[in-house]
């Protein structure tokens, strides 16, 4: 009879260990894909108009781990409000990882979903010219779209990349705007080329994430030039394609996710 009541006694803690594990693991996914704050881009700016240093702007954005989806006519805004050059590179690098974070979940058949604060935030600058937070409408982040674009890759982006058209060097922009070749006529060529290089880490070493060759500080340096924002847009937009597709042939070799 005691054998007994001691080994019901077993299977009950047993039983309410297990379930102290269970409800544990649901809490800890539970804060994983909990919404956390974003921060928005005008406390970026603010940090930087107020005397902070690159070093502790960047800490802050690190802490936050709130990405933004930059067009590349915003890196110019940004700097035209004092944003320092190494806090234009974070951002786009912060971006450009994201980025291939997704593409790599998408193409490995991961996990998808999540809040809405996960994925890359969209920027309206209009908005933070006129007092705003510089922040845009949230109400398509985190869709999937079409072709090669992974979840919470923004919209702008191509479906596809210009994989037949000729390499370009980045400075090219550049030079076509120095010769007075019209605007559109210098969007279409980049809708139609891919970018010559597309990585500034060495191939050789084993690294979390690639390392744009197209920075932020790139961006307002063209514009500083000369360079229209709709050429820089056109820009973003390639380059950010090509470095999807690139992450989806090292990932899948061609299998892909869903597509809507």
């Amino acid at each position: 009879m005691e054998a007994s009541i001691s080994h019901l006694y077993h299977r009950r803690a047993t039983r309410a260990f297990a379930l102290t594990l269970l409800i544990a693991a649901m809490l800890t996914s539970c804060a994983m894909f909990q919404q956390r704050p974003v921060k928005p881009i005008s406390d970026v700016v603010d940090s930087a108009q107020s005397g902070a240093s690159s070093d502790q702007i960047i800490a802050e954005m690190r802490t936050a781990r709130t990405t933004y989806a930059l067009r590349g006519s915003d890196f110019s805004r940004l700097a035209e409000l004092g944003v320092p050059e190494a806090v234009l590179d974070e951002l786009q690098q912060s971006f450009f990882a994201d980025v291939e974070f997704q593409t790599r979940r998408w193409y490995a058949n991961g996990p998808t979903g999540g809040p809405t604060s996960q994925w890359p935030q969209p920027l309206d600058l209009d908005n933070l010219a006129q007092g705003g937070n510089g922040m845009g409408p949230t109400d398509r982040v985190g869709k999937i779209t079409h072709g090669t674009r992974p979840q919470g890759v923004p919209e702008w982006v191509p479906a596809y990349p210009p994989l037949r058209g000729p390499r370009m060097p980045v400075n090219t922009v550049v030079e076509m705007t120095s010769t007075g070749k019209p605007t559109q006529e210098i969007v279409e060529t980049v809708n139609n080329s891919r970018v010559d290089i597309l990585y500034a880490d060495d191939p050789r070493l084993i690294t979390r994430f690639r390392v744009p060759a197209v920075t932020g500080s790139m961006y307002a340096r063209f514009a500083e030039q000369g360079v229209d924002p709709e050429v820089l847009d056109a820009l973003q937009a390639v380059y950010i394609s090509q470095h999807i597709e690139d992450t989806r042939k090292r990932v899948s070799k061609g299998v892909g996710g869903p597509v809507r």
